[in-house]
């Protein structure tokens, strides 16, 4: 008499696979995306650049502004910690342009995660990056006399401020980068306004050092004026914080519909 034949349960090819809850799966890429970055140097270079052109600004304009009164490391921090934004945004066009080209979009796409993890994961990487360049401008400034004279809330909008700015314009240039052939060229291209925008604005010297005819510009443009709300968050005494936060807003909401109209295209690949 014959053993009867072992039973092998076999699983239907049409199973469904378990898919990864979206906080695991955006953190897990998180990690991924911040190992990259540390291996890459970008980290360094977050912690680095900003309290390299911190010295290179302060150096050369301190004593002439504070011959008027003042401390020139109190004016000059908020531009410091927007310019790391914007190198923190320009950088996530070149992270998501490099996924495209490397396959590992495509390798995204066949994994049993939310479509939008990916590009989640990278905006989450952007916002703590930022947080890295946003703690050494303020160890820099502090040792050339920078102080929040806020409340603890004041601090903390802050901080807010700068990582909300930064994670609307990380998801343009996330989007931006995706979609382009040559993201490194697309980064290369957005330094231009980028340097226009730093340069042309309140963050370094005031409205009124500027020629008359550009003063209504450098005074309104974005960066001009969440410096300018920046500033008074580290002072105690916000000012001009509504029109700030509209532009943010515009940002946020800006960034949020492009960044799902590129992950409805990729999903439709």
């Amino acid at each position: 008499m014959t053993a009867p034949a072992a039973t092998v349960a076999r699983v239907p090819r049409s199973a469904p696979r378990r898919g990864v809850a979206a906080p695991a799966a955006v953190w897990a890429l998180t990690l991924r995306g911040l190992r990259t970055g540390l291996r890459e140097g970008d980290l360094v270079f977050a912690m680095l650049s900003p309290i390299g052109f911190f010295l290179c600004f302060y150096t050369p304009l301190h004593r002439a502004f504070e011959a008027g009164g003042g401390r020139y490391a109190q004016y000059l921090l908020p531009v410091i910690v927007l310019q790391s934004g914007l190198f923190t945004a320009i950088t996530a066009a070149q992270v998501s342009g490099t996924d495209a080209r490397s396959a590992a979009r495509d390798r995204f796409l066949t994994l049993p995660i939310p479509r939008v993890a990916p590009a989640a994961a990278r905006i989450v990487a952007a916002g703590l990056r930022v947080l890295i360049s946003t703690a050494a401008a303020c160890a820099i400034a502090a040792a050339f006399g920078f102080r929040f004279h806020g409340s603890a809330v004041d601090t903390v909008a802050f901080v807010v401020t700068v990582v909300a700015l930064t994670v609307g314009l990380a998801m343009l240039c996330d989007a931006l980068g995706s979609a382009v052939p040559n993201p490194d060229g697309v980064a290369q291209t957005l330094m231009i306004p980028q340097l226009v925008l730093v340069m042309l604005s309140t963050g370094l010297v005031p409205a009124t050092a500027f020629p008359g005819w550009v003063q209504p510009f450098v005074e309104y443009q974005p960066v001009s004026v969440v410096a300018d709300a920046l500033r008074g968050l580290a002072e105690g005494s916000p000012v001009r914080v509504a029109a700030a936060a509209a532009w943010i807003a515009v940002l946020l909401v800006g960034g949020a519909l492009v960044i799902v109209a590129a992950g409805r295209r990729e999903a439709r690949r």
